[in-house]
Protein backbone atom coordinates (compact mmCIF):
# COMPACT_ATOMS: atom_id res chain seq x y z
CA UNK A 1 0.00 0.00 0.00
CA UNK A 2 1.35 3.74 -0.75
CA UNK A 3 2.00 5.63 1.80
CA UNK A 4 0.19 8.42 1.04
CA UNK A 5 -3.13 6.20 1.47
CA UNK A 6 -1.47 5.07 4.76
CA UNK A 7 -1.78 8.49 5.89
CA UNK A 8 -5.63 8.76 4.75
CA UNK A 9 -6.43 5.36 6.70
CA UNK A 10 -4.80 5.56 9.72
CA UNK A 11 -4.78 8.96 10.37
CA UNK A 12 -8.37 8.64 10.45
CA UNK A 13 -8.15 5.78 12.47
CA UNK A 14 -5.91 6.81 15.17
CA UNK A 15 -8.32 10.05 15.71
CA UNK A 16 -10.99 7.71 16.21
CA UNK A 17 -9.13 5.38 18.38
CA UNK A 18 -10.18 1.60 18.53
CA UNK A 19 -13.72 2.51 19.61
CA UNK A 20 -14.94 2.50 15.79
CA UNK A 21 -17.69 5.24 14.50
CA UNK A 22 -19.59 4.02 11.45
CA UNK A 23 -18.95 7.14 9.44
CA UNK A 24 -15.26 7.11 9.91
CA UNK A 25 -15.36 3.96 8.74
CA UNK A 26 -16.90 3.93 5.60
CA UNK A 27 -14.73 6.66 4.76
CA UNK A 28 -11.90 4.55 5.45
CA UNK A 29 -13.31 1.37 3.21
CA UNK A 30 -14.00 3.95 0.40
CA UNK A 31 -10.40 5.46 0.43
CA UNK A 32 -8.96 2.06 0.73
CA UNK A 33 -11.26 -0.22 -1.61
CA UNK A 34 -9.49 0.79 -5.32
CA UNK A 35 -5.96 0.22 -3.60
CA UNK A 36 -6.94 -3.45 -1.89
CA UNK A 37 -8.43 -4.16 -5.68
CA UNK A 38 -4.99 -2.96 -7.24
CA UNK A 39 -2.94 -4.74 -4.72
CA UNK A 40 -5.09 -8.45 -5.24
CA UNK A 41 -4.82 -8.11 -8.99
CA UNK A 42 -0.93 -7.14 -9.32
CA UNK A 43 0.18 -9.65 -6.99
CA UNK A 44 2.80 -12.03 -7.69
CA UNK A 45 2.87 -14.61 -4.84
CA UNK A 46 3.88 -18.11 -5.98
CA UNK A 47 1.83 -20.80 -4.00
CA UNK A 48 3.35 -24.54 -4.33
CA UNK A 49 3.34 -27.57 -2.70
CA UNK A 50 6.49 -26.04 -0.40
CA UNK A 51 4.47 -23.06 0.04
CA UNK A 52 1.41 -22.02 2.85
CA UNK A 53 -1.35 -24.76 2.55
CA UNK A 54 -5.11 -22.94 2.35
CA UNK A 55 -7.37 -23.27 5.33
CA UNK A 56 -10.73 -21.55 6.74
CA UNK A 57 -12.09 -20.88 9.93
CA UNK A 58 -15.37 -19.30 10.82
CA UNK A 59 -14.97 -17.85 7.31
CA UNK A 60 -11.98 -16.43 8.01
CA UNK A 61 -8.93 -17.94 5.40
CA UNK A 62 -5.76 -18.39 6.65
CA UNK A 63 -2.51 -20.34 5.20
CA UNK A 64 -0.32 -22.63 7.18
CA UNK A 65 2.93 -23.72 6.54
CA UNK A 66 3.77 -26.51 8.41
CA UNK A 67 7.28 -27.70 10.16
CA UNK A 68 9.83 -29.33 7.25
CA UNK A 69 9.82 -33.01 7.82
CA UNK A 70 6.62 -32.59 10.23
CA UNK A 71 7.00 -35.72 13.58
CA UNK A 72 3.58 -35.48 14.74
CA UNK A 73 5.09 -37.44 18.25
CA UNK A 74 6.90 -33.91 18.58
CA UNK A 75 5.89 -30.05 19.84
CA UNK A 76 6.44 -27.47 17.48
CA UNK A 77 6.09 -23.55 18.49
CA UNK A 78 3.73 -21.47 15.97
CA UNK A 79 3.74 -18.05 14.74
CA UNK A 80 0.53 -16.06 14.16
CA UNK A 81 1.20 -13.22 11.73
CA UNK A 82 -1.34 -10.23 11.16
CA UNK A 83 -1.07 -8.61 8.10
CA UNK A 84 -2.04 -4.60 7.62
CA UNK A 85 -4.69 -2.88 6.10
CA UNK A 86 -4.08 -3.37 2.82
CA UNK A 87 -4.07 -6.82 2.70
CA UNK A 88 -7.72 -7.70 4.25
CA UNK A 89 -9.85 -9.33 1.76
CA UNK A 90 -11.17 -13.01 0.60
CA UNK A 91 -8.39 -14.30 -1.89
CA UNK A 92 -6.39 -16.09 1.37
CA UNK A 93 -3.34 -14.82 -0.64
CA UNK A 94 -2.61 -11.26 -0.58
CA UNK A 95 -1.81 -11.97 3.38
CA UNK A 96 0.95 -13.70 2.54
CA UNK A 97 2.80 -10.59 0.81
CA UNK A 98 3.89 -9.54 4.45
CA UNK A 99 6.68 -12.14 6.11
CA UNK A 100 5.67 -15.48 4.69
CA UNK A 101 9.13 -15.11 1.76
CA UNK A 102 11.23 -14.59 5.02
CA UNK A 103 9.75 -17.87 6.91
CA UNK A 104 9.27 -20.25 3.77
CA UNK A 105 13.33 -19.93 3.19
CA UNK A 106 14.85 -22.77 3.63
CA UNK A 107 17.59 -21.76 6.01
CA UNK A 108 14.25 -20.19 8.66
CA UNK A 109 12.65 -23.58 8.24
CA UNK A 110 15.80 -25.84 8.61
CA UNK A 111 16.83 -24.09 12.00
CA UNK A 112 13.17 -23.14 13.22
CA UNK A 113 10.89 -25.61 12.47
CA UNK A 114 7.40 -24.41 13.47
CA UNK A 115 3.77 -23.41 12.43
CA UNK A 116 3.70 -20.51 10.56
CA UNK A 117 -0.44 -19.15 10.19
CA UNK A 118 -1.18 -15.86 8.27
CA UNK A 119 -5.05 -15.32 8.70
CA UNK A 120 -6.58 -12.91 6.66
CA UNK A 121 -9.05 -10.27 8.21
CA UNK A 122 -12.23 -9.57 6.49
CA UNK A 123 -12.66 -5.98 4.05
CA UNK A 124 -15.14 -4.63 6.86
CA UNK A 125 -13.21 -5.52 9.64
CA UNK A 126 -9.68 -4.47 12.04
CA UNK A 127 -7.87 -7.16 13.36
CA UNK A 128 -8.34 -5.27 17.21
CA UNK A 129 -12.26 -6.17 16.54
CA UNK A 130 -13.49 -8.17 19.32
CA UNK A 131 -15.24 -10.29 16.82
CA UNK A 132 -12.23 -10.78 15.08
CA UNK A 133 -9.55 -11.41 17.83
CA UNK A 134 -12.25 -13.99 19.08
CA UNK A 135 -12.05 -15.86 15.70
CA UNK A 136 -8.13 -15.64 15.93
CA UNK A 137 -8.39 -17.37 19.45
CA UNK A 138 -10.34 -20.03 17.99
CA UNK A 139 -8.38 -20.77 14.90
CA UNK A 140 -5.58 -21.17 17.32
CA UNK A 141 -7.37 -23.07 19.63
CA UNK A 142 -8.66 -25.46 16.60
CA UNK A 143 -4.78 -25.61 15.18
CA UNK A 144 -3.35 -26.64 18.82
CA UNK A 145 -6.34 -29.48 18.97
CA UNK A 146 -5.75 -30.26 15.54
CA UNK A 147 -1.87 -30.65 15.28
CA UNK A 148 1.64 -31.20 17.59
CA UNK A 149 1.88 -27.88 18.84
CA UNK A 150 3.29 -26.86 22.19
CA UNK A 151 1.12 -24.32 23.80
CA UNK A 152 4.20 -22.98 25.61
CA UNK A 153 5.43 -21.70 22.03
CA UNK A 154 3.05 -19.42 20.72
CA UNK A 155 3.93 -16.42 19.32
CA UNK A 156 2.41 -13.45 17.84
CA UNK A 157 3.92 -10.60 15.44
CA UNK A 158 1.90 -7.54 13.54
CA UNK A 159 2.47 -5.33 11.43
CA UNK A 160 0.37 -1.41 11.37
CA UNK A 161 -3.07 -3.03 11.65
CA UNK A 162 -1.48 -6.25 12.27
CA UNK A 163 0.16 -4.55 15.26
CA UNK A 164 -2.87 -2.82 16.47
CA UNK A 165 -4.50 -6.90 16.18
CA UNK A 166 -1.25 -8.30 18.51
CA UNK A 167 -1.30 -5.70 21.15
CA UNK A 168 -5.30 -6.29 21.28
CA UNK A 169 -4.47 -10.10 21.34
CA UNK A 170 -2.73 -10.27 23.88
CA UNK A 171 -4.60 -7.75 26.31
CA UNK A 172 -7.40 -9.79 25.64
CA UNK A 173 -6.11 -13.27 26.10
CA UNK A 174 -2.96 -12.65 28.83
CA UNK A 175 -0.60 -15.38 29.49
CA UNK A 176 -1.30 -17.12 26.00
CA UNK A 177 1.54 -15.95 23.75
CA UNK A 178 5.09 -16.67 24.84
CA UNK A 179 6.23 -13.99 22.59
CA UNK A 180 4.98 -10.92 20.64
CA UNK A 181 6.33 -8.33 18.14
CA UNK A 182 4.67 -5.19 17.01
CA UNK A 183 6.18 -3.00 14.47
CA UNK A 184 4.88 0.33 13.81
CA UNK A 185 1.18 0.34 15.67
CA UNK A 186 -0.73 1.75 19.01
CA UNK A 187 -2.54 0.00 21.54
CA UNK A 188 -4.38 0.51 25.22
CA UNK A 189 -2.08 1.73 26.91
CA UNK A 190 -4.21 0.95 30.32
CA UNK A 191 -4.13 -2.63 29.36
CA UNK A 192 -0.46 -3.19 29.91
CA UNK A 193 -0.63 -5.04 32.97
CA UNK A 194 -2.51 -7.92 31.11
CA UNK A 195 -0.09 -8.25 28.24
CA UNK A 196 2.91 -8.17 31.29
CA UNK A 197 3.46 -11.84 31.00
CA UNK A 198 4.60 -11.87 27.31
CA UNK A 199 8.02 -11.11 26.00
CA UNK A 200 7.99 -8.48 23.72
CA UNK A 201 10.27 -6.75 20.60
CA UNK A 202 8.54 -3.30 19.52
CA UNK A 203 9.90 -1.05 16.65
CA UNK A 204 9.01 1.56 14.70
CA UNK A 205 10.09 4.39 12.17
CA UNK A 206 11.09 8.05 12.87
CA UNK A 207 9.71 9.30 9.61
CA UNK A 208 6.57 7.10 9.89
CA UNK A 209 4.00 9.51 8.55
CA UNK A 210 0.98 7.36 9.21
CA UNK A 211 1.18 5.76 12.76
CA UNK A 212 3.48 8.50 15.01
CA UNK A 213 6.43 6.12 16.72
CA UNK A 214 5.56 8.01 19.78
CA UNK A 215 2.50 5.96 19.97
CA UNK A 216 4.20 2.73 19.17
CA UNK A 217 6.90 4.09 22.24
CA UNK A 218 4.09 4.63 24.44
CA UNK A 219 3.22 1.25 24.10
CA UNK A 220 6.71 0.63 25.18
CA UNK A 221 6.88 2.34 27.89
CA UNK A 222 3.63 1.51 29.40
CA UNK A 223 4.63 -2.35 28.69
CA UNK A 224 7.86 -1.93 31.04
CA UNK A 225 6.30 -0.20 33.72
CA UNK A 226 4.01 -2.62 33.89
CA UNK A 227 6.66 -5.19 34.50
CA UNK A 228 6.99 -6.96 30.95
CA UNK A 229 10.39 -8.18 29.30
CA UNK A 230 10.64 -5.58 26.19
CA UNK A 231 12.93 -3.92 23.84
CA UNK A 232 12.14 -0.89 21.70
CA UNK A 233 13.87 0.48 18.46
CA UNK A 234 13.38 3.23 16.82
CA UNK A 235 14.93 3.36 12.98
CA UNK A 236 15.69 7.02 12.57
CA UNK A 237 15.26 7.47 9.12
CA UNK A 238 12.43 4.77 8.18
CA UNK A 239 8.92 5.35 6.94
CA UNK A 240 5.94 3.78 7.80
CA UNK A 241 6.88 0.57 5.22
CA UNK A 242 10.41 0.34 5.93
CA UNK A 243 10.00 -0.11 9.95
CA UNK A 244 8.88 -3.69 9.01
CA UNK A 245 11.43 -4.49 6.43
CA UNK A 246 14.09 -3.04 9.00
CA UNK A 247 12.55 -5.24 11.75
CA UNK A 248 12.45 -8.22 9.76
CA UNK A 249 15.87 -7.80 8.57
CA UNK A 250 17.53 -7.94 12.33
CA UNK A 251 19.96 -10.96 12.66
CA UNK A 252 17.87 -12.22 15.45
CA UNK A 253 14.38 -12.17 14.38
CA UNK A 254 13.59 -15.22 13.97
CA UNK A 255 15.68 -16.74 17.28
CA UNK A 256 14.26 -14.63 19.34
CA UNK A 257 10.78 -15.40 18.53
CA UNK A 258 11.66 -19.22 18.61
CA UNK A 259 14.12 -19.16 21.98
CA UNK A 260 12.88 -20.38 24.46
CA UNK A 261 8.87 -21.72 26.34
CA UNK A 262 7.28 -19.60 27.82
CA UNK A 263 7.48 -20.69 31.82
Amino acid sequence: MKPVLYVFIFMTLLIAGCDKDEEVLATIEQQTAAIEKKNTEGSTITINSESYASGKFQEMPYRILLPRNYDASKKYPLLLLLHGVGERGTDNKQQLSLGSKLFQADTIREKYPAFIVFPQCPVSNYWFDKSITQTLKGLLDSLVAKHSIDKNQINIAGFSMGAYGTFAMVAQYPGTFKSAVAVSGDGDANKAASMAKTKWRIFAGKKDDVVSSSKTEKMAKALKASGASVSFKLYPEASHQRSWANASAEPDFCSWIFSTSKK
